[in-house]
């Protein structure tokens, strides 16, 4: 087992190619490992191809997690299980595709909802990009209670919930992530979600946003959104 973080967002990554923990233990296995993680990565194989098994810190299942397919990708090349600048491994969300320049580039599930909504007076945007989030645009992202409303907004709408800002050629975003219930430090999902609210808006294709965890990088070629950003060993930091 080794801790990795994307831009913040800390992972367990449990080797379980041999299937030693079953898809029954899982969850047990993640509630008394996970501590003050974000998630549990269980690395295995299905049909000779890695699959990315991901569990947020209350042992339930998420179909895809962003920064933890960083994570993936980062500990294959790092195991040396892979040395191709392109590759591609499965998760619950489907096939993802990597690309290796000038750092980790994860493909993101496509975009399968966007529509308005209004939710205690906020308006904003329901987005599945595979999994669901709430997307609001507010002047101030700072300013915002992200713990109290957050966690109010993601029980109304059962989504994580983003808050976003526009500042100069950049954007601002914090996530409350639902199954760690609370706000987290980076959401890859999340900022994706985002980044096509604002495309829409903006007619960008390309965008820096900034987490409290650091950078994220997202852009779109060929009808693809692409995410890139920092990701390492949590004891290298």
């Amino acid at each position: 087992m080794v801790c990795y973080s994307a831009n913040g967002n800390t992972f367990l990554l449990v080797d379980n190619t041999e299937k030693k923990i079953s898809d029954d233990e899982k969850p047990v296995f993640v509630r008394n490992h996970a501590g003050d993680l974000d998630g549990v990565i269980f690395v295995e194989k299905v049909n000779e191809e890695f699959f990315m098994d991901y569990y947020n810190r209350d042992g339930s299942t998420a179909a895809f997690c962003g920064n933890g397919a960083r994570a993936f990708s980062q500990y294959l090349i790092d195991r040396g299980w892979i040395k191709d600048e392109e590759f591609s491994f499965f998760s619950r969300a489907g096939e993802i595709k990597v690309i290796v320049e000038d750092g980790v580039w994860v493909r993101m599930p496509r975009l399968s909802e966007k529509r308005e909504m209004t939710v205690n007076g906020y308006n904003g945007y329901f987005v599945i990009v595979g999994v669901p989030h709430f997307v609001v645009e507010v002047e101030n992202v700072d300013k915002i209670n992200t713990e109290k409303l957050g966690r109010d907004l993601r029980n109304k709408t059962n989504a994580n919930v983003d808050f976003y800002q526009v500042i100069e050629d950049a954007l601002k975003v914090r996530t409350y992530e639902r199954g760690v219930e609370r706000e987290t430090k980076a959401c890859g999902t999340g900022v994706t979600a985002v980044f096509v609210v604002h495309k829409d808006k903006s007619g960008l294709n390309e965008v820096k946003i900034h987490v409290p965890g650091g950078t994220l990088f997202v852009k779109e070629k060929s009808g693809e959104i692409f995410l890139k950003g920092e990701v390492r060993r949590c004891s290298e930091e």
